[in-house]
């Protein structure tokens, strides 16, 4: 009983590895048999790096079965030279792959960086032409203001020059006809005075040839 719980603990165990992906250990090749031992017939051999899935173990004959990525072939190799991690070779190649990339992503973010920077001043230039504008504006405006208001104010005054002027202009009217009216009425007074001078002329005139004859006749 013990012995087969212990077989199916080393079933389990061996089973636990089986569909992950394996690679053969640095600077060797190894056979791929086709047997789980030397007595197996060679198939091919695995350079080191090669891609294999395992696909079941024989922990007492130390091989493992496996399946070669990309043709699909099957055999047995040795555990001992299988590994879940790339060599060493593969992860320097791996690494300098992320390198390069990464390098070409710092010079696409230095680019992105300087023509940020670049539309950053732009910006600010932008910015500050249009405050200056504005600023210019604001005093046009204020100019304009103050000039509104001086026309306001010379407005204003125009139209209390026209009514001075309007009342000015009444006050002369009513002294030109007051004038009028005063320069009638020392004419009528003057006709009226020449007339009784006039009267008072002929009346004498008649008077006086009488008041001779009674003088002469008295004497």
């Amino acid at each position: 009983m013990l012995r087969l719980a212990a077989l199916v603990c080393l079933s389990l165990i061996s089973l636990a590895g089986y569909g992950q992906t394996r690679f053969v250990t640095d600077d060797v090749r190894i056979e791929l048999r086709a047997g789980p031992s030397l007595e197996y017939r060679i198939l091919r051999y695995l350079s080191s790096g090669a891609r294999v899935e395992a696909l079941q173990s024989d922990e007492d004959a130390g091989y493992t079965r496996v399946r070669v990525t990309g043709d699909g072939e099957e055999g047995w190799v040795l555990s001992r030279y299988l590994q879940t991690e790339p060599i060493a070779r593969e992860r320097l190649r791996a690494a300098e792959r992320n390198l390069e990339q990464a390098r070409a992503r710092v010079g696409e973010l230095e680019a992105e960086v300087a023509s940020l920077t670049e539309e950053l001043t732009r910006t600010r230039a932008e910015l500050e032409s249009a405050t200056a504008k504005g600023d210019e504006a604001a005093k046009q405006l204020a100019d304009i203001r103050a000039a509104s208001a001086n026309v306001i104010a010379i407005r204003d005054e125009n139209e209390q020059l026209k009514r001075r002027a309007a009342e000015a202009e009444q006050r002369i009217n009513r002294l030109v006809m007051e004038n009028t009216e005063l320069a009638s009425d020392s004419r009528q007074d003057w006709f009226l005075a020449g007339a009784g001078v006039l009267l008072g002329g002929i009346v004498i005139g008649l008077i006086a040839p009488s008041l001779r004859r009674k003088r002469r006749s008295s004497w």
